[in-house]
C-alpha cells in the first residue's frame, strides 16, 4: 500500500486534468510576474488549456474556470493592459482546483 492508484488511474476523478490546468495557469502567472505580458496574452488568447486532458473535471468547474480565464484574457486585451486584474482572474481560476478553494 503505497497510496498510488492502480493502473496509473487518478485517485480522484479529474485530478490529473486539474494538475495540468494548475501547471498551465502557473506558467501564465509567471509570465505576468516576469513582465512578459505579450506571452501571457498569447497563451490566454490561444486557449491552449483546451488542448490539455480535462477528463473527469465536472462541467460546472470547467465553466467557472473558463470564465475566469476569459476575464484574464480581457484584462490583457485592453489598450491599457491590467496585469493585476489578469493575475487576480488567474488566481480565481487556479483556486477552483485547490482543496477548499
Amino acid at each position: 500500500m503505497n497510496g498510488a492508484a492502480a493502473d496509473g488511474e487518478d485517485i480522484f476523478p479529474g485530478s490529473r486534468g486539474s494538475a495540468h490546468l494548475v501547471e498551465w495557469i502557473d506558467r501564465v502567472l509567471i509570465d505576468l510576474r516576469d513582465g512578459r505580458i505579450n506571452d501571457a496574452r498569447a497563451a490566454l488568447e490561444s486557449q491552449e488549456w483546451r488542448t490539455l486532458n480535462l477528463a473527469g473535471i465536472p462541467d460546472p468547474i470547467r465553466n467557472q474556470m473558463h470564465e475566469s480565464l476569459e476575464a484574464a484574457a480581457q484584462a490583457l486585451r485592453e489598450d491599457q493592459p491590467s496585469p493585476g486584474e489578469a493575475e487576480a482572474a488567474l488566481l480565481i481560476a487556479r483556486s477552483r482546483f485547490i482543496p477548499g478553494g
